[in-house]
């Protein structure tokens, strides 16, 4: 940050000076702001009565980093910038009184100049400043975007209107937009979301033109962020419309850049070819399961032609082939683990290890992972144990190893400072409900003198616990409803005995017909006004082929063999 606001040039003279005047002596921060500040003000980067310690230090002093606001007045012309200390969750009952400001630099360009190459700032929201004016900004109907190629640490939140613009941008043209700054309305409108600072519809809205993305800045940014919605969302019922999203948006990516790597491809298209394989193969994409098994079944033909899976794709070739395998696969990756003798290539077959969907396999890698002689290296249990809680199939049986097995465990790893705490965050780092709150709560109540080094991550653990509860509380209806207006409903479509619809005859009541009559003599009755019927009442009456219960004063409409949209959500 420090190159763009003082220039290169001059960042790099001040930093040649300090270097050569200290040379084989003694320094500390204060001195290298000094020789800076004198090179800025030198070039005339800085204002005279402004030091890089000044600025510097609101950076390196205290925590965090800021969030900056702009708010565009109706005609879009005039914009007012203020800071905050940016968090994703604000705790109410925080004791910090700590006033947070930063010296932020801010440069900015518009949609009829569209220059991202002046990353120096064109201004400077001080800590003497509670807001700074930007004025001369274009008309209400055209974009503005702050942090050019985001080059200041800070994140950035418009107005509704200014955001709307961006999201139009980027869906009729996303080229005009410099691509780091894509990235960064990607990152930073998701994390506002998640902040509550967004509605969710916002970051998805944008983050739709990623089917004409080809960029590897914005697909990371997209992906990363989008994992923590992924994980929130693996065990709910809507999950098959927001994995189907997904797979819509990574299809041309997928189409674009291939499954076969090369090594003469530029690293970053190497990069999105991970990436995107990762997630496409973990999302269901066909191709890309039925590639990484016919690699892996090819490989198992030739144990010792390692150039036939790229190392590259080695990781995603051996978890999926390992996941849609059995017994044989698991066993092969296991020889080949205990022959290799590269460090890399062990590390990747002992993560794969743990993505089968054999319960019982994965209970006895458990078991191996903390037991003497098993092949499994004490340093190298926590990699098991985290392999198999990522593991959708494999998260509950972990936690239960875990809990079940606590005491052995620490004594078998002994006072382990990282791999103690290792285990606890990968086991629980998806958790959501307040079911395995409670069961966090009792574990830690329950071996509250035998955590050792895992108590602190413990409480970051049920804290986590908590956020993650509150957020899927607070978003997750509002996402299911943006992936239903999308065309991507949890809407179940089924045959029922059941007829929930209106329709215009139906509101005249006729005498019921001899073949509407069910063989327990209570005829089938419309009434449009009451349906009370419950979700679990209509989903029995679908597996035991009758109908439902009528609730009592009520009389709901039920006809035979009618092809029914029923969704599940809307179910009271």
């Amino acid at each position: 940050m420090m190159k763009f606001f003082l220039t290169e040039a001059t960042f790099r003279r001040g930093l040649t000076n300090y270097l050569n005047t200290r040379a084989f002596g003694n320094a500390e921060q204060d001195d290298l702001w000094d020789f800076l500040t004198r090179a800025a003000h030198q070039d005339l980067t800085l204002d005279s009565d402004t030091t890089v310690k000044a600025i510097m230090d609101t950076w390196t002093l205290q925590m965090g980093y800021p969030l900056v606001k702009v708010m565009r007045n109706a005609g879009g012309t005039v914009a007012t910038v203020t800071q905050e200390r940016f968090l994703l969750r604000k705790d109410p009952n925080s004791t910090d009184s700590h006033a947070y400001k930063w010296w932020v630099p801010l440069s900015y360009t518009t949609q009829p100049d569209a220059d991202f190459t002046k990353t120096a700032p064109s201004m400077w929201l001080s800590l003497a400043d509670s807001e700074v004016t930007v004025r001369s900004l274009p008309g209400s109907s055209e974009w503005v975007i702050f942090n050019l190629q985001e080059t200041g640490y800070y994140r950035v939140n418009y107005d509704k209107n200014n955001w709307d613009l961006l999201i139009k941008q980027l869906a009729n043209d996303h080229t005009k937009i410099h691509v780091n700054n894509r990235a960064q309305l990607i990152d930073d409108s998701l994390n506002l979301a998640r902040a509550g600072q967004l509605s969710y519809s916002l970051p998805l809205d944008l983050i739709a033109y990623l089917t004409q993305e080809t960029d590897y800045t914005p697909w990371a940014a997209a992906l990363d962020n989008l994992d923590h919605m992924h994980r929130m969302f693996s065990r709910t019922g809507a999950y098959g419309a927001l994995k189907s999203y997904l797979l819509s948006l990574l299809g041309p990516l997928y189409t674009a850049v291939g499954f076969q790597d090369s090594p003469t491809d530029p690293h970053l298209q190497q990069f999105k070819r991970v990436k995107m394989l990762k997630w496409s193969c973990k999302l269901g994409h066909q191709d890309c399961v039925q590639q990484s098994v016919s690699l892996f079944k090819q490989w198992r033909m030739n144990p010792t032609d390692k150039s036939i899976i790229s190392p590259n794709l080695r990781s995603t070739v051996y978890c999926v082939a390992i996941a849609q395998g059995g017994e044989e696969e698991w066993e092969f990756a296991w020889n080949q683990f205990l022959t290799s003798n590269v460090g890399s290539e062990k590390s990747k077959l002992l993560a794969a290890l743990g993505c089968s969907k054999k319960i019982w396999i994965l209970s006895r890698f458990l078991e191996m992972a903390f037991t003497k002689d098993s092949g499994i290296r004490k340093q190298d249990a926590g990699r098991v144990f985290g392999s198999v809680a990522l593991n959708s199939v494999g998260t509950d049986l972990a936690w239960t190893f875990l809990r079940d097995q606590w005491r052995d465990i620490t004594k078998y790893m002994g006072s382990g400072l990282f791999t103690l705490p290792r285990l606890i965050k990968g086991v629980t780092s998806s958790m959501n409900k307040e079911l395995q709150l409670g069961e966090l709560k009792q574990f830690q109540s329950d071996n509250a003198g035998h955590l050792g080094t895992a108590k602190r991550a413990l409480a970051q653990a049920i804290e986590r616990t908590e956020n993650n509860i509150e957020w899927t509380n607070k978003n997750s209806h509002e996402i299911i409803q943006w992936l239903a207006r999308n065309g991507y409903s949890a809407t179940l479509r089924t045959l029922l005995h059941a007829h929930l619809n209106d329709s215009p005859s139906s509101t005249q009541q006729s005498a019921p017909t001899a073949a509407q009559t069910p063989a327990h003599g209570r005829p089938y009755t419309h009434n449009p006004t009451n349906t009370s019927v419950s979700r679990n009442e209509v989903m029995v009456a679908c597996m035991i082929n009758t109908e439902p219960p009528l609730k009592s004063g009520s009389r709901t409409a039920l006809s035979p063999s009618l092809d029914l949209q029923y969704n599940l959500s809307a179910a009271p």
